[in-house]
């Protein structure tokens, strides 16, 4: 008897192997459907990516005597601009507070804009006071990094390129999110040290309570084997 297929139905195994293209003519054909994005688009999806969260606009609402403060984790050596404008000229009270110290402050004006570059990276906050007797609605727009900074400005003054623009909004944003992370790891070994250091005081604390317990006990059995022996009970 012969080897060939005798299925109820469909073509012969050898038959249908033949029908499959071969694997070069696959593999020359495949990387032609896959294309590369243009370098523009991906530059542009990064600077929106590492820029999205450095950007607030809101509107407060404060109460009579109310204060409010909204906080921004910024780099150090970056571009921070806040302004502050109340809704029908009301007479409000600002402030911009950094890690340290009050870096900007204004009161009873319906509206304010400071600038200014950070000097050391952690939260800043801005904060709104309302010294009036009735509500009062505020417009807070924040700005930090790349955001703040007039990039058209610049293409004029250096006869800049899209594509250069944004690769300097690119480079901006990398290198404050370097500095982020910088200074979210130096925290991060303060809170180790921090850790460490709780942890042997603990420990140490532990070791002085197990060896007062056995002074303690061990005095308590000399001082009983003592009374006893003087009440000749023992």
């Amino acid at each position: 008897f012969g080897s060939r297929y005798l299925g109820p139905s469909g073509p012969a195994p050898n038959a249908a192997l033949r029908a499959q293209p071969p694997l070069r003519a696959m593999a020359r054909c495949a990387p032609s459907r896959l294309r590369r994005p243009p370098p523009l688009l991906v530059l542009a999806v990064w600077a929106a990516a590492l820029g999205m969260a450095k950007s607030i606009k809101v509107l407060i609402s404060l109460g009579a005597k109310d204060k409010k403060c909204y906080g921004e984790q910024v780099a150090k050596a970056e571009l921070l601009v806040a302004e502050f404008e109340a809704v029908h000229e009301r007479k409000i009270s600002v402030s911009v507070m950094g890690p340290r110290v009050t870096v900007f402050s204004e009161h009873d004006t319906a509206r304010a804009k400071t600038a200014f570059t950070t000097s050391e990276a952690g939260p800043h906050w801005m904060c709104i006071q309302n010294d009036a007797g009735e509500p009062v609605d505020v417009h807070l727009s924040v700005l930090a990094g790349p955001d703040a900074k007039d990039y058209s400005q610049l293409a004029q003054k250096g006869h800049l390129e899209e594509s250069q623009v944004t690769l300097k909004k690119v480079a901006e944003s990398l290198r404050n999110y370097h500095s982020n992370l910088m200074f979210i790891r130096r925290r991060e070994e303060r809170m180790r040290q921090t850790t460490d250091s709780t942890a042997t005081r603990v420990i140490g604390l532990c070791i002085f309570d197990v060896l007062l317990m056995i002074i303690v006990g061990g005095w308590q059995m000399f001082y009983f084997k003592q009374f006893f022996r003087s009440k000749k009970i023992i």
